[in-house]
Parts: C-alpha cells; structure tokens; sequence
C-alpha cells in the first residue's frame, strides 16, 4: 500500500464532500516529559539582600496576623499576596513546597496563598535557605521561587473588591443596601470550600445582610453569595479572608433592539429543516414559537425556574434564533429567496423581557441548568449569546462557571458558541479603538465565553448589504470601522492560561461616530444586523447590534456541517469551522505583518467563519479530516500527498485545525489536563520524521528546522487551547518536486496532570488550498482516494 494516509469520502457520492484522514503510522511509545533547565539569569544578584527583605514581610505578616481579632464572629486566616516579576504558572507548585497553599491569582504576576501554619516556619526556612545555602552547581538554593518574588504582602480588601463597588461604598450611606456577589477561595480540599463558604454565609448573617441566593459547587471551583448587604459592613465580611472576589449585581449583555422592520406578507417560503438535521438550543431570552422563521423548526420553547414558559417578551432570542437557523438573513429576504433552516430548535429561556438574569437569582447555575436541560433534550449545538461584561474575565485564573460548561462538553461531545460580550458605546471615544481595545482590561472577555471547550465568537464590522439603510443620511454620522474589520462592539482575548480567544468571527454590527455629537453611539439603521424579533406581534423583524448576533452565524456554520456529516463528534465540527476561517483584515500597527497578526489575536482569532468552506470542500480547495484518539504524551503521523497544482506557479495555502476535549480542572491553574501541537514537515518520508521524533523523546527535533512549515499563529500560542488553527501562504513557486511530494503532519500531545491511561480524543482538520486561476486539485486528490480502496480491498483479499 502507498505510505501516504487512508483518505475515504464522507458522503459517497456528493460532488466535493470533504475526505477523511488516517493515521499513516502507529503513535510513538508514551514517553517521560523531560526536566526543565536553563532559564533566564537572576533577577536579584545580590540574593542575600533580597533574601533579607522577604524575610522581613513574612515577620510583618506574621506579627499582623498574630495581633488580628475575631471579624463578625469568624477568626480571620492568613492569605498572603505573592507579587511575582514573571508569570506565575510555572511557580505554584514550588510555593506549595514551602507549607503555604494556593487560592487563587490576580493578573499574570500576582497570587493569593493561605498558610495554615501561622508561624510560616516553612516558608521563612527556605527562605533562609536561599540566603545562605548554595546547591552542587553553585547557585542559591530556592532560587527558582524566591528570586521570582518581588514582594509577599498581607492580603487587603481592595484586592477582592472590585473598583466599581469600592466607588459605590465610598459614596453610600453606611445603612444603604447593595445587591453584591461575593465569590469564597475555592481550593482542592472539598470540605475547606464548603467550610469557607459557610463561614462567608455566617458573617454576613452577623454584618445584617439578606442572602439571595447561594451555590457552592466544589467539583467546578464555584463558591458565590448573593446577598442585599449594608454599605458599611461590606468591608467586614472581606476582612475575614474567605473571599475572593465582591462585584456588583450582574448586568445583562445584550441591549434591547431598537428598531423593527419587516411585515408577515413580505416574508419568503420557509420550508422546514431536513429529517436529519441536528437540534440547535438557544439559551436565551425565549423564543417566540410562532414566529414565520422560527415555527417550522421549533421542537419545544422551555424555560428555567423562576420562568414559567419559554416565550420571547424581548426578541432577543428569537434574532438570535433566527441567525442561527438560516445565516445571514437582508439578501434572502431583499430577493425573496426561498428559506430552510439548517436545524432543529430548542428555545430556552434564562433572561427576562429587558435581557437581564432574575435579580434574586445567581445567573452562572441557571446557565449549567440550562445546557444540561439542552443536552438532555438532543441538543448538538447550544448557542449561548449572553454573559456578564459587568465583570470582566481577567486572565489566566479559571472560572467557574466556564469550567462548568467545559466539563458538560466534555462528558456529552456538544459544541458550545458563546459570545464575548459587548463593549458599549459610552466606553469608545472616536475613531480609533483597536489598539485601546486589546490593552483595556475592562474590554475583556465576559462570563462565560472564556470556556476552553467551547468556541468564543467575536463581531466584526458588517458588510454593505448588512442592516437598514437611515431615513435620513447624514455626513456626521459614520459607522466605527471598515467592512470585515473587527468591530468597536467586541470584547477580547485572551482566555483561561491566555489561549487564543476569540477563535472565531462574525458579522455582528458596529457603533456610529457623531461628530455633531461628539460621541460614539448605536444608531437604529447604520451598522447594524437585521434579525427574526418576538414580544411583539406587530413587528416579525428587527436590527440590532452586538456579539450576540455574530455567535449565531458560527452556529449556523455548525449545524450546515452536522446536515451534511451527522455522524460527526462535535470535536469534528469544531475543526472544520476552524479550518473554514478566513483572515481578517489588520486594524492594529506593528513593524512587520506577522507582529501585527499576533497582535491582533485577541480580537478576530484565527479569522472569520464560512459556512460554505466549513461544509463542503471545492475544485481547488481540500479538506481532510482525521478524527483519533491518543494517550498522554503520545505523537500521531499523517502523510498528505501533495497534488501537482502545488507545484505550479500561484499563491497556495496549508490550513491545519485541531480540536480536542481535555479534562479541566477548575481548582488548578494548570486548567487543561493536557495540551496538543500540530507541527507540519514538507521533503522528508514519514519514517524519517518518526525516527527524528523518536531520537528527541518526543519532542520537535531540530534536525528537522528546515523542512518545518512556518504556520500560524505559533504552536507556542496555538498550543495554549483546546481549538486551535494555523494556516501557511506562499504567493510564489516555493515548492519544489520532487523535493516536497511529501508533506507530514504531527500531533503531539503532553500530558500536565492527565491520568496515564486516560485517552484524549482529536479531531485534525487538513486544508490545501490554490488560487483559482490555478490548476484544482480536488479530483487528483479524490482519484487517489478511489486508487487507496481498491489496493486496500486487494490487500484483505
């Protein structure tokens, strides 16, 4: 048999299905993850005086803690802030080592650590260490950590309470009642989560606050109060040392749509969906079952207690709804052209008729509810347009409510789609946003959307034929960004442990700059997206703007793939619409282009999804796809056959995606169990990568530097999530035959914390793609295909 890989059609006979990819080669044996070594040089030269300063703070914490009295009848505990000047990822399980245990972590170079010995003896003894002892090599011993430590200081309530409630306090009468969640460290120990989390409950019964509500959830790292509390007492309950974090009462995400256009008589023929099309859920604000677009695919309109039925008073959901079924919506309708939607639709109602969660209701278990009521239903696809950018996400600390939707993806193989949430209008002020956009930590991700499993859909600036033309022009008035751009409305990256996010991106509408006004505002015509509307029965239609109308279309692009593959994992799924995206256009400066393309990750991802190439392959563009599954620290090999248009004179391009479900951990900040790379090789035979592989442990050879292909973003940047996707463009000849008739693929996978024999499941999305003014290379690839089954058949024969 040929050395390159099995390729078998997925839909016998469907022109341009896309092909499927097999391993070429057995995984290499599991191998040791090596010890690290090298590293940057000392921070602090002089070690013995910075050994004495940190030795002094840890006697200042000590003696504070000692003289500390009883705050509102619990006895506080010592947490400690370790300032570090690196990141911190890599030094957790050293200051364990040294007696104090992990809570938690403030930014990238800062964590909380509670010392059960009050004396810190463990701590100030290697400390001393560090001063005084050197190891065989000469260096000071504990350099690792203690070099890594710029200050060790008290933990003080400002580094638990958010600044909007600090301004709150500082201007309200000591009576007044704030509505605040209060999150409680959150630790591996299951009995000092709850006892913490008790003992929060207990000192605000004695502080005169009124609980709300309250989830303790050990197993996802989620411990939150909701309580009505005094103004004047807040800064008590902090100063007990139990929690982690106090904000303010959730906001809602999404905004009301102002505008609603559209008539029962003007609507085209909505056929409804194929037999075989998968269930798409929207969790969201209800859905309006009767609704032109929306009746034919309607399987049930649920609801989450306290709500009693599934109706859209808003209309939020149903727009939401009505994207995801059918994609972008202003061209079939303008041309009346015929409509079936690509799903089935389960509605499930969680926000209310402005959008907003139940004000008595912690928002993060109704969500899980929510999901779990959807898988429970059949649910493939779960559409999650909402959150709380009231709060957001501040890497790379997980969340809880995020690793509750991972672990849901995780056990039940659904694809999540989930916004990032808005910025708003008041927050821009002109022209030029990106750059404030990617360095603002108020412009980041909102709850939930950080969820490593699911995919994070950012919006971007929509097309021409896109919203509602004004009913009056105006010169002052002018959309923020242009065409295709990444829009003023979208939250940004990165995600848990800085992984890209958002992987993918949408049209989702964009604010207006008046220069009357001075201000950046919504508009009700310009810039945004025309969608389905519910509550009111005047009105079937409506525009709107946000990142809740660019998660949809990424869910379309889902269920297209479903129709046409149903067998398919949702790992799978995920790879192909990975593999669908498609660049967007730079917005931020940098001295090169690849700078600037790393730049602007956090805000379009890996690109802008396409329904089409998700679905099916063309003449000139093919994907394969491998679906495998390998145990920790294992390597995979694929062998592509290079067709001959990639030889001829064109631009070209390699497009590799990778999916997979790792287990998470939300108590850890090493979150994902394990972590897999995708390398690609052009010139060598796969024996000879396998061999290289094999002779480094595992690990990328060097040997092979020069036969590596160049793809980004990074694995170094790729490598840090769940859904990753990488492309490489050549726009001259620059492959040579025979010298490159071989192209390899590698998938790696290194295991963190992963049990030895737990297997991890992949999906691996391969994409070769010329220019059309080129030769294709779909047919030689299919005909190659058609040779592989007959010389396969021959063989078992």
């Amino acid at each position: 048999m040929p050395d390159y890989m099995t390729q078998l059609s997925f839909d016998a006979g469907t022109e341009h299905a896309h092909l499927r990819l097999a391993q070429v080669l057995g995984p290499l044996p599991r191998r040791r993850t090596p010890g690290g070594g090298g590293g940057q040089g000392p921070s602090y030269p002089d070690h013995r005086s910075h050994a004495r300063n940190i030795d002094r703070q840890l006697e200042s914490i000590r003696d504070r803690h000692r003289e500390r009295e009883p705050v509102l009848g619990i006895k506080p505990e010592l947490v400690m802030v370790i300032e570090f000047n690196r990141k911190v990822h890599d030094l957790t399980d050293e200051v364990e080592r040294a007696g104090a245990h992990v809570l938690g972590v403030t930014g990238h170079q800062a964590l909380a650590a509670f010392a059960s010995d009050p004396a810190l003896t463990a701590f100030r003894e290697r400390c001393q260490a560090f001063h005084s002892e050197t190891t065989a090599e000469g260096t000071p011993r504990y350099r690792s950590l203690f070099d890594a430590i710029d200050v060790v200081r008290p933990l003080e309530p400002a580094d638990v309470i958010d600044d909007d409630v600090r301004e709150r306090v500082a201007g309200a009468d000591p009576a007044e009642l704030l509505r605040v969640d209060l999150e409680c460290w959150c630790t591996e120990t299951r009995a000092d989560t709850e006892r913490r989390h008790q003992e929060t409950r207990t000192a605000l019964a004695h502080a005169g606050a009124g609980e709300l509500d309250t989830s303790c959830r050990h197993d996802v790292g989620f411990s939150l109060i909701r309580a009505d509390i005094p103004a004047g007492r807040l800064v008590e309950v902090v100063r007990t040392d139990r929690v982690s974090r106090v904000s303010l009462l959730p906001r809602p995400l999404l905004t009301r749509s102002q505008v609603r256009l559209w008539s029962h008589d003007r609507f085209p023929p909505v056929e409804p969906p194929n037999q075989r099309s998968a269930t798409l859920a929207v969790i969201d604000s209800g859905i309006q079952a009767g609704h032109p677009l929306l009746a034919p695919a309607v399987r049930e309109a649920l609801a989450i207690a306290p709500f009693t039925d599934g109706a859209d008073e808003n209309g939020h959901g149903s727009r939401v709804a009505s994207l995801a079924l059918y994609g972008s919506l202003e061209r079939a309708l303008h041309y009346r052209q015929p409509l079936r939607p690509a799903g089935k639709l389960l509605g499930i109602r969680v926000l209310d008729h402005q959008t907003e969660f139940p004000d008595k209701t912690l928002w993060q278990p109704m969500v899980e509810e929510a999901v779990e009521l959807a898988i429970g239903h059949g649910a493939r696809v779960i559409n999650l347009s909402l959150g709380d950018p009231a709060h957001p996400y501040r890497p790379p600390r997980p969340v809880a409510i995020a690793a509750a939707l991972d672990q849901l993806a995780r056990q039940h193989d659904v694809v999540l789609v989930v916004s990032t949430g808005n910025v708003f209008p008041g927050d821009h002020t002109g022209v030029e946003y990106a750059a404030r956009q990617v360095t603002s930590g108020e412009h980041r991700l909102a709850p939930p959307s950080m969820a490593a499993l699911a995919l994070t859909v950012g919006a971007l600036v929509p097309g021409h034929e896109q919203g509602a033309r004004p009913a009056r022009e105006s010169v002052s008035v002018r959309p923020l960004g242009p065409q295709g751009t990444p829009s003023p409305v979208s939250r940004t990256g990165p995600g848990i442990e800085d992984a890209i996010k958002p992987e993918l991106t949408a049209p989702g509408g964009t604010y207006v700059h008046d220069r009357d006004r001075k201000q950046v505002r919504t508009d009700r015509a310009t810039g945004t997206i025309v969608g389905g509307t519910g509550g009111d029965p005047e009105h079937l239609l409506d525009t709107d703007i946000g990142t809740s109308l660019a998660a949809p279309l990424v869910s379309h692009a889902c269920l297209r793939v479903l129709g046409r593959y149903p067998w398919l994992s949702g790992r799978a799924v995920r790879a192909l619409v990975l593999a669908s995206a498609e660049p967007v256009p730079q917005v931020l400066d940098a001295d090169t282009d690849k700078a600037a393309d790393r730049a602007q990750l956090g805000l379009s991802g890996f690109g802008r999804v396409s329904t089409e190439r998700a679905e099916v392959s063309t003449e000139h563009r093919a994907v394969l796809l491998a679906e495998e599954s390998m145990r920790p620290d294992q390597v995979h090999f694929y062998e592509v056959p290079v067709p001959s248009a990639f030889f001829a004179t064109g631009r070209k391009s390699l497009t590799v995606a990778l999916a997979f479900n790792p287990d998470t951990r939300a108590t850890s900040l090493k979150y994902l169990a394990s972590r897999m790379s995708v390398y690609a090789y052009r010139g060598p035979s796969v024996q000879e990568v396998q061999r290289k592989f094999t002779a480094s442990g595992g690990e990328p050879p060097e040997a092979l530097d020069n036969a590596k292909v160049d793809l980004q973003p990074s694995d170094k940047r790729r490598l840090l999530g769940a859904n990753q996707a990488a492309t490489k463009r050549w726009t001259t000849h620059r492959w040579k035959h025979p010298e490159h008739e071989r192209l390899v693929l590698v998938v790696r996978n290194t295991s963190r914390w992963a049990a030895p024999d737990d297997p991890q499941r992949y999906a691996l999305a391969v994409v070769l793609e010329v220019d059309e003014s080129m030769p294709g290379l779909y047919a030689e690839l299919r005909a190659r295909f058609e040779a592989l089954v007959e010389i396969e058949t021959e063989i078992e024969i």
